[in-house]
């Protein structure tokens, strides 16, 4: 029997002759009931009645979403090579109430990350090959938004390359609904960083990719980021040390004060996770942060119907312990390599700085 770390990336055609199995979910409401929805699901006076069908209409836009995503995913396994890993997932409930409160005049139907592609490559050189490469495929796809979080890194330290497009098909029509889906590129180091950071901000309860949370550990993981830049050869976050000999000092002052590398080594040993043998599909990961639990369920490519509506029941149990989040993989190997801070794998991280230190 194959070990979980011998799992293959599938061929890549496997996942578009998938899709046509699949019974995919179409929109059922019209742009102002979504709308409306997304403006109901924030108020504090909601019936139960009333946000049962606010979190009807929410699914089901979201849900909707997975053809596109899977379209576009399929387009970029094709185009990449089969080390880079790519995987789908659509955004969790929390995340998407979140941004509405974050961002009070954003509307539901214009949200640009309900569907996310993200792509992992081992060099910058790569990610802007992967950018340019998909940019003059064919695909009738309208570019909407770009971000180039690599050469003008976020003040939080984040770093990566994302598209945003609009979907569009002159086959069907099913899917043509302002339904946008973000392409996110990054490098395996900044997706090193982004782990960390996603880890210690789900064991913290505390949102810091959104900025929120204790200033000093905030400022630790931005100083990081700059290293990493360094060690890319690109622009470091602002307002962060030039020199090399800053950075680590003033690293080494807050981790005496935080003890941040302890915590997430901590963390990192505590997790006891499921290993599931599975290789492509749907993957519901649910981590239990107060049993230090992950529980991972697996369908096939052809029960997404099936999937998303377990995936659904499980946020609507609306348990502050738990964090879970719908995604689909090629195999269980990329699925761990996309998504290492539900699996608490960290190490590469922590090895990083410890270096530095």
């Amino acid at each position: 029997m194959k070990k979980l770390d011998d799992y293959d990336i599938i061929d890549k055609n496997q996942m578009l002759k998938a899709s046509k199995k699949i019974m995919w979910k179409k929109v059922e409401y019209s742009q102002n009931q979504i709308k409306k929805a997304g403006k109901a699901i924030l108020r504090d006076d909601l019936t139960e009645e009333e946000e049962r069908r606010a979190l009807v209409i929410i699914n089901n836009w979201r849900a909707s979403h997975a053809f596109p995503l899977n379209t576009i995913t399929c387009h970029l396994k094709r185009m990449t090579s089969d080390d880079t890993v790519v995987v789908q997932r659509l955004k969790r409930l929390d995340s998407i109430t979140g941004k509405l409160k974050r961002m009070p005049n954003m509307s539901l139907c214009t949200m640009q990350d309900l569907g996310g592609c993200r792509v992992i490559v081992d060099s910058i050189e790569d990610v802007y090959k992967v950018v340019e490469g998909y940019k003059k495929s064919r695909k009738r796809h309208i570019l909407k938004n770009e971000y180039d979080y690599i050469n003008a890194p976020k003040a939080s330290g984040y770093r990566s390359y994302h598209m945003v497009y609009l979907y569009h098909s002159d086959r069907s029509e099913d899917y043509n609904h302002n339904m946008l889906i973000e392409i996110q590129i990054r490098t395996k180091l900044q997706h090193i960083w982004a782990t960390a950071v996603e880890t210690m901000g789900i064991y913290t309860k505390k949102a810091l990719k959104a900025g929120k949370g204790n200033k000093d550990i905030l400022r630790f993981f931005a100083l990081v980021s700059s290293l990493f830049a360094m060690k890319e050869y690109m622009p470091i976050v602002t307002n962060t040390p030039a020199e090399i000999n800053e950075l680590v000092n003033e690293l080494k002052e807050i981790d005496k004060k935080e003890k941040i590398i302890d915590a997430l080594s901590a963390i990192r040993v505590a997790i006891e996770h499921v290993k599931e043998q599975k290789r492509k599909g749907y993957y519901i990961l649910i981590l239990d942060y107060d049993t230090k639990r992950l529980r991972i369920l697996y369908y096939k490519p052809s029960d997404i119907a099936e999937a998303t509506e377990v995936y659904n029941a499980i946020e609507a149990e609306n348990r502050e312990n738990i964090d879970t989040v719908l995604v689909s993989a090629t195999s269980f190997a990329s699925l761990r390599a996309a998504y290492p801070n539900y699996f608490s794998d960290i190490k590469e991280f922590i090895k990083l700085v410890r270096r530095y230190m």
